[in-house]
């Protein structure tokens, strides 16, 4: 069976992360998606890691990650002989997925409008920081600023201290799925009703309405006026609640009263067995802490945290995991079973484990076909037989700085 998008044409003119991850949503699933870049190349080609700490353009992890399974060419959309190239090009796809400046895309003439006169099914998917209009709309921003503005970062990190920002790139990855169903949802219209759309998706409002907090917060104000969550310290839990030591790392641990019994039954402790035991309401007394750790605290030290994680959570149901690292997750047996990571070669970066998809599907899902492209890789090859140019015009265009 053929993949489920294998009948569908994209064409990618975002860069950095989370359009290019939108782009690789479409890919993995088999449509044929043409990475669009300018001569010099997506700024991601510049972001590591590299292999071997050695800066390659052809060989950032970010970049490879984002743009496999892309067919890519190089096109400069501020010459007119550019936009004539990509008119051409518009006309064989179904989507269009682009992040410039909102009215970038208008300004040069090859806007939705334009677009749909030639495809009146056809999706335009724009993904801006502040979205197509508004006060913002001309401002720039980037994972930080989409955290901090829309993101419930003000409740980020201990009360005492400044407001932090969670890991690396998450909002990013996140305004790409958004971006990734938004456009998805007006290509179904397209194909069954025949009436293209253009589809405003922008990165900060991906977080007004996280489920990561942010909801729940901005209910609270409406209900009690409620500003900010950040505790006003960690505490004492009564019973164990946060990150803890272990053999060779750290745990994580969720500990409620009504899963006492399953630490108990973890634990195999005789005395503090008996103490809970001898105190009905232990689970509920903040003393118990000082009790509960002098068991704990050896038995944590005694296992290892995939030990623990398997004695405590699979076997009785508490709630412990492990602290996993990039080298634990990769030797996971459960992620080697179900074959979650994927080995790719790439001409310049080599042999490499990649992520794969995020759902399974019995027939038509995810495939790896092709490495991410090397700038410019399928030139020729769309330049020349599918749009019908001679290798000889490609070299003038090339020389003209359109390609």
């Amino acid at each position: 069976m053929a993949q489920v998008l294998s009948d569908v044409r994209v064409l990618d003119l975002t860069d950095s992360i989370a359009g290019p991850f939108a782009g690789k949503l479409f890919a993995d699933f088999g449509a044929d998606v043409i990475k669009v870049e300018p001569p010099q190349g997506d700024p991601a080609r510049r972001y590591g890691p590299f292999p071997g700490d050695r800066p390659h353009p052809e060989a950032s992890a970010l970049f490879l990650h984002l743009n496999r399974n892309k067919r890519g060419i190089t096109l400069n959309l501020a010459e007119p002989a550019g936009r004539e190239l990509f008119l051409q090009l518009a006309k064989s796809v179904d989507i269009v997925l682009e992040s410039f400046a909102p009215g970038q895309m208008d300004a040069w003439g090859i806007g939705f409008e334009k677009l749909r006169m030639a495809k009146p099914s056809i999706v335009v998917g724009s993904l801006t920081p502040y979205g197509q209009y508004g006060p913002y709309a001309t401002y720039r921003a980037n994972d930080i600023c989409y955290y901090a503005i829309g993101g419930p970062m003000n409740a980020t990190g201990a009360a005492d201290l400044t407001p932090i920002k969670k890991t690396l790139n998450m909002v990013e990855a996140q305004a790409g799925n958004t971006f990734a169903s938004q456009v998805m949802a007006a290509f179904m219209v397209g194909r069954y009703q025949g009436e293209g759309q253009h589809v405003d998706v922008a990165a900060v409002e991906s977080q007004l309405g996280s489920v990561d907090r942010r909801i729940i917060f901005l209910l609270t104000y409406q209900f009690n006026g409620e500003t900010s969550s950040r505790s006003a310290g960690l505490g004492v839990s009564t019973l164990p609640m946060g990150i803890y030591p272990c053999a060779d790392g750290y745990v994580q641990i969720m500990t409620t009263p009504a899963w006492a019994g399953r630490m108990l039954a973890t634990l195999q402790d005789e005395s503090l067995n008996a103490y809970f035991k001898e105190h009905p309401m232990a689970a509920m007394d903040p003393s118990t802490a000082e009790v509960v750790q002098e068991v704990l605290y050896p038995w944590l030290l005694s296992h290892t945290k995939q030990e623990c994680f398997e004695e405590a959570d699979l076997k009785n149901g508490w709630p412990v995991f492990p602290l996993s690292t990039i080298e634990d997750v990769m030797n996971d047996p459960h992620f080697e079973a179900r074959q979650y990571f994927l080995e790719i070669e790439h001409p310049v970066a080599g042999k490499l484990r990649y992520p794969g998809a995020p759902w399974r599907m019995a027939e038509g899902g995810f495939e790896v076909r092709r490495a991410a492209p090397l700038l410019g890789e399928h030139n020729e090859e769309i330049y020349c037989e599918e749009l019908g140019l001679s290798s000889e015009e490609l070299a003038r265009l090339r020389a003209l700085g359109i390609v």
